[in-house]
């Protein structure tokens, strides 16, 4: 991109908006005086020219009329003495009856001298009359108070210009850094000017950029030009575009991600400037932190899978008694109905019923077999709208054996009316049953107490609060504050992963797992799970 070149102090445009005070000044003055002429003159070496002149009667003086130095002239000499100059009548002055402006029959003038901020000279503000004209001490005086009056309008001009080459300044530093792409386009398509850092991004170079190969048009793939359509028809109406993703096609066929912002360019039609950032790394990044999540994710999975296995192992025994008694039972009432259907005297009635009784073992043993079979499989996470009371009342039934054989009394409080939660079955009763089962070894290491479980559940204001409370040895502060970390175990078997991945699993769901002393005496581990949790 071309370098801007800065402007010399005596170059500077004078805005609009100054000139036409400047105008009002100079007509005040011609009226004030009673004089046909008065001007305000700039010098443009070699020349010097009518910068804004009086529109007063008889002034022969057109605006942008242009003088050489050199040559005698009233205003030149107030700009080389820098000083006011009075000349009354030319004609009566030797010094003065050969001046040129008196061919325009101007033979008196009052002058003084007008600088910009650095001191060097801008021109003349004056008054010239067509006859004898002495100029009292009080019109010098208007005259250099005015003449502040536009010294002051030259100082704000060169600060504003200071400041524009300022911040052009920055822009050209933050182009050249090419720490960003940045181009000039226009809406046919072109890119009329690019940065390097952009050239790289596209893979064009400068040949191509000046042959006019390089359209921003032409590297936009076909799902893109929807967006950029409608990136044209915001920048009509507002001015800029917020920062938006899309791809460009490079120069050797391949894609790229960008980030782009928009904005137009004031005083020009149809054209703006465009920031372009190179997705390809945080694209990148963000695939391997996916990965890596899904990695986590399945490793989550395994590690909660096994901890199931590891659980129900403990529950191997228990789980047995729970599938023997019913089949026991079937195969009792099954034998009865053969006996009263072969006796003499069949007895049809009560054969029938024992063959109920036997089908009702039969469908019990499949729903022991049912529930450990879904806490066995390995099936993707799916989170449902689920009875947490139901959920937890199957984990009951299949740690009852269990709590039986270590002579736990187990008590719930399940509250009625529970809100639906989303969750996933499987998880949840994976947590149950690892507070369920550790709640029944923590007390069968007791020998003279009163074993007693109570499993409780209840709607907070917005959540379910579940609890399991044992009146065994409970933990200690440091146990309390460390029972949730991996391979922290005060049991002598077991890796120490089981609270661990509840507290995972909680969290997963949106809730919050935790453990306290349950008065008087036992722990007490209670979680939560969101209502309405869409997680």
């Amino acid at each position: 991109m071309a370098s801007p070149v800065r402007k010399a102090v005596t170059d500077m445009e004078v805005p609009a908006e100054v000139m036409r005070k400047w105008q009002e000044i100079v007509d005040l003055l011609a009226d004030i005086l009673h004089v046909p002429s008065a001007l305000i003159m700039r010098v443009e070496p070699p020349n010097i020219k009518v910068f804004v002149s009086s529109e007063s009667k008889g002034n022969p003086y057109e605006p942008d009329e242009v003088a050489c130095l050199n040559t005698g002239l009233y205003c030149e000499t107030v700009m080389n003495t820098r000083r006011p100059l009075i000349v009354p009548d030319a004609l009566q002055d030797e010094a003065w009856k050969s001046n040129p402006d008196i061919k325009l029959g101007m033979i008196s003038y009052l002058g003084v001298p007008i600088s910009w901020p650095d001191g060097e000279i801008f021109g003349t503000i004056c008054a010239l009359d067509t006859k004898s004209n002495g100029y009292s001490e009080l019109y010098l005086r208007l005259l250099l108070q005015w003449r502040d009056v536009l010294q002051a309008d030259l100082r704000s001009i060169a600060t504003m210009q200071r400041e524009i080459e300022q911040r052009e300044a920055k822009i050209r530093r933050l182009v050249d850094a090419n720490i960003i792409g940045i181009i000039i386009w226009n809406v046919e398509g072109q890119i009329l000017d690019a940065n390097s850092e952009f050239l790289r991004i596209v893979g064009y170079d400068q040949h191509d950029l000046l042959s006019g190969r390089v359209s921003w048009a032409d590297m936009t793939p076909p799902e893109w030009r929807d967006r950029d359509a409608l990136t044209i028809s915001e920048l009509k109406t507002k001015g800029a575009v917020q920062p938006f993703e899309k791809e460009y096609i490079r120069k050797d066929g391949s894609r790229i991600p960008v980030l782009i912002g928009v904005a137009s360019l004031e005083g020009t039609e149809g054209q703006g400037v465009a920031f372009v950032l190179d997705l390809t790394e945080r694209k990148r990044a963000e695939a391997e932190a996916r990965e890596s999540e899904r990695r986590f994710r399945n490793m989550q999975m395994e590690l909660a899978h096994a901890n199931r296995l590891a659980t129900l192992g403990q529950l191997t025994a228990s789980i047995t008694h729970e599938v023997k008694q019913p089949i026991t039972a079937a195969l009792l009432n099954t034998q009865i109905a053969q006996r009263f259907l072969t006796c003499p005297q069949p007895d049809v009635e009560k054969a029938k019923k024992a063959i109920d009784r036997a089908v009702l073992n039969g469908m019990r043993v499949t729903e022991v077999v049912d529930r450990t079979h879904a806490l066995v499989r390995k099936e993707p996470t799916r989170k449902d709208s689920l009875e947490i009371n139901d959920a937890i009342s199957e984990v009951i039934g299949l740690t009852r054996g269990e709590a039986l054989k270590n002579g736990v009394q187990v008590r719930t409080q399940l509250a009625e009316g529970l809100p639906v939660i989303q969750g996933s079955r499987v998880q949840i009763q994976q947590v149950m049953l690892n507070l369920i089962v550790n709640a029944v070894e923590a007390m069968s290491q007791m020998s003279d107490n009163r074993r007693e479980l109570l499993i409780s559940t209840q709607a907070e204001a917005d959540c379910v609060l579940v609890a399991v409370r044992d009146s065994g040895p409970g933990l200690s502060e440091g146990d309390i504050e460390r029972a949730f970390e991996a391979f922290y175990t005060t049991k002598s078997s077991g890796l120490g992963m089981g609270l661990s991945i509840c507290r995972s699993i909680v969290e997963d769901h949106g809730g919050r797992l935790w453990a306290a002393a349950n008065l008087p005496k036992g722990a007490a581990f209670q979680f939560t799970i969101p209502i309405n949790s869409n997680c």
